[in-house]
């Protein structure tokens, strides 16, 4: 496909870099495309001439991949999309050991462009170089400036906005593990307040990040301190009411985004848990900010309520508790990116129209979704590019069906719909939708990294057998491997579906066998399965590596090294113990000997808390 653009030269370099992820040629003849401005995005094509509708310039690059999608099936079309969101957002987080390359958050940027997003964030706790505090940061993969402007400029072409993204308060506990930063130090998470060095460290991080973007616009998190004043705040200043700490602390704070000329956003998630009966509580209907407490609340900042669907369908009245406040909301979604291998697909899909919907009810406009990576990002990053797609889609067309989401998705990122859908199987059968808690669709974490002898959560499978429903999902992604442009991820995801489907077997099968004592069975465990189960485990590692290195910096990888090795060595010592029952060698196996007890789930459950009652990885 050809062609000639005779829109603002701004545009150049952004339509340039497209072209080859499109698959279009710029020159003279095809067809001929010029831009207008108004108040919704849209475009047109009749015959060879095509018009580019767009109210914000990141508005024309989503709609020249919509013009490149259909005009290879028609040659004559109207695409008029809805333009109710002013800012639709993404936050990438660069804290929890995986630091994206700039190339990576290059071609992040490029996906992002064609989807219509208009607004990029980093989640960079401590992983932002400060020259006169070397431990932050310190082997965490941390960027520099340069690296940041990089990334900054080659999102500006696009129209796109990057916003500094960090923490204030609580969530700094990779700075606080360190000695250096005992002086600052209330928890294990949190800062101390009224403290001056406290305020010197954050003055240091705000005028350093700020000066790598062209925004005046940043995000000071301030979410789940729940602890502050607790630790040596407690025994400096006595007990002193949660409120009063946090308003102090905001009025400094605010002072310091002040200075440099800075329009400050926050988490709105403390406001709303110091105003209920625990003092822990974000969403729920009788929670009243107290007028003395609103009152307090920066007039100038933006709240940011964070909701992923976890618990109720609170969206709509959590929204009106926000408005209620009197400061500019904005609304962040999630991906269910957090917990294991790829992101829970079917679980973030249903939250996000019923979040999208709860918005334009409000009359929300600023709209963001959350590719969080805790617990080592084990989550391959471009998985999620399957739900930044839909989010994006259902922000332009809150009645999009499923075939426009195919569409909009293989056109834009070139992967296969199926292939990418099949990656979300990987938590549970979901051929029912019968969970006793939300929390119970998410098994496939725990059944990842669980002891093979001590099975804390075999009873379920017990229950819920998952060896076949793996199996199947393995020979399904098989099929995608080859792909040119996806195979390395598809190859990573038939790794993951492959190791699962022997690891539930043989947890699904090694308690029975035991307590009947059914050596022939167990004799094949230990003989063929295990180590079997070694080498399928080293494949998933290998790829998994192989993807990381490719688009992370490498620093933040040791640890997934650590904790695939411990599966393998376990595998080998429940090998020896087998055999050694089996040979006599011991009368018992005693960790097969115990009575297999209900394990609950959870979708923010930790590798320290599900591989093994005395992990601490």
């Amino acid at each position: 496909m050809k062609l000639s653009f005779s829109v603002d030269k701004t545009f150049d370099i952004g339509i340039k870099r497209l072209s080859a992820l499109l698959g279009f040629e710029c020159g003279e003849g095809g067809i001929s495309v010029s831009a207008e401005k108004r108040d919704f995005p849209g475009v047109s094509l009749s015959g060879n001439k095509a018009v580019i509708y767009y109210k914000e310039k990141h508005q024309f690059f989503r709609e020249l991949g919509v013009l490149v999608e259909k005009a290879k099936r028609s040659d004559s079309f109207t695409v008029n999309e809805d333009g109710f969101f002013d800012m639709l957002g993404i936050m990438i987080d660069a804290s929890r050991c995986a630091v994206a390359t700039v190339e990576t958050m290059h071609k992040m940027t490029d996906y992002l462009a064609l989807m219509g997003y208009s607004m990029a964030m980093l989640y960079t706790e401590d992983t932002v170089e400060l020259e006169d505090y070397p431990y932050f940061g310190y082997m965490r993969g941390r960027y520099t400036e340069e690296e940041l402007r990089k990334i900054d400029d080659y999102a500006f072409d696009y129209g796109i906005e990057i916003i500094p993204c960090i923490e204030c308060y609580g969530h700094m506990g990779k700075y606080l593990r360190w000695g250096a930063a005992t002086p600052v130090k209330d928890t294990d998470e949190v800062l101390l307040a009224r403290e001056e060095k406290t305020f010197e460290l954050l003055e240091a991080l705000i005028k350093k990040i700020s000066s790598c973007y062209r925004t005046k616009k940043i995000h000071i998190g301030m979410d789940e301190a729940m602890d502050m004043g607790r630790g040596a705040f407690l025994d400096k200043n006595g007990y002193v009411p949660p409120f009063d700490i946090f308003n102090e602390y905001m009025e400094r704070l605010v002072g310091i985004t002040k200075k440099y000329g800075l329009e400050p956003m926050m988490w709105s998630d403390m406001y709303f848990r110091i105003s209920s009966k625990d003092q822990r509580t974000y969403c729920a209907p009788d929670i009243v900010v107290p007028e003395s407490i609103k009152a307090k609340i920066p007039e100038d900042i933006s709240l940011v309520f964070w909701h992923y669907g976890e618990k109720n369908r609170c969206d709509g009245y959590m929204l009106e508790k926000h408005k209620e406040l009197g400061r500019n909301v904005i609304f962040a979604g999630g991906l269910w990116s957090w917990n294991g291998h790829f992101p829970e697909y079917l679980y973030a899909y249903d939250c996000t129209k019923f979040s999208l919907e709860a918005c334009r009810k409000n009359n929300v406009k600023q709209a963001m979704v959350t590719v969080w990576s805790n617990d080592n990002a084990e989550c391959d990053l471009y998985s999620n590019l399957f739900g930044i797609s839909f989010f994006a889609e259902l922000a332009y067309d809150k009645d999009a069906s499923e075939e426009k989401l195919r569409e909009r998705f293989e056109a834009v990122t070139g992967g296969s719909y199926d292939a990418f859908a099949t990656l979300g199987l990987y938590h549970n059968r979901h051929d029912d939708e019968n969970f006793k808690t939300f929390h119970d669709r998410f098994f496939g974490k725990a059944l990842f990294w669980q002891d093979v002898m001590e099975g804390l959560y075999d009873s379920k499978l017990f229950k819920r057998p998952m060896s076949h429903h793996y199996a199947e999902c393995a020979q399904k992604i098989k099929e995608y491997v080859k792909d040119e442009k996806w195979g390395e991820l598809y190859e990573h995801a038939y790794r993951v579906f492959d190791y699962l489907a022997l690891k539930t077997k043989i947890a699904e099968e090694l308690v029975p066998a035991y307590k009947r004592d059914d050596r022939q069975a167990l004799s094949r465990i230990a003989d063929t399965e295990l180590p079997k189960l070694r080498e399928k485990c080293a494949a998933v590692r290998r790829t998994h590596r192989a993807r990381w290195f490719s688009y992370n910096k490498i620093v933040g990888w040791s640890n997934l090294d650590v904790r695939y090795g411990g599966v393998i060595a376990r595998c080998e010592t429940a090998e020896m113990l087998i055999k050694d029952y089996l040979d006599g060698a011991s009368d018992k196996i005693e960790e097969l000997k115990v009575e297999r007890l209900d394990n609950e789930l959870s979708g923010f459950y930790r590798y320290g808390r599900i591989a093994t009652p005395i992990a601490n990885i």
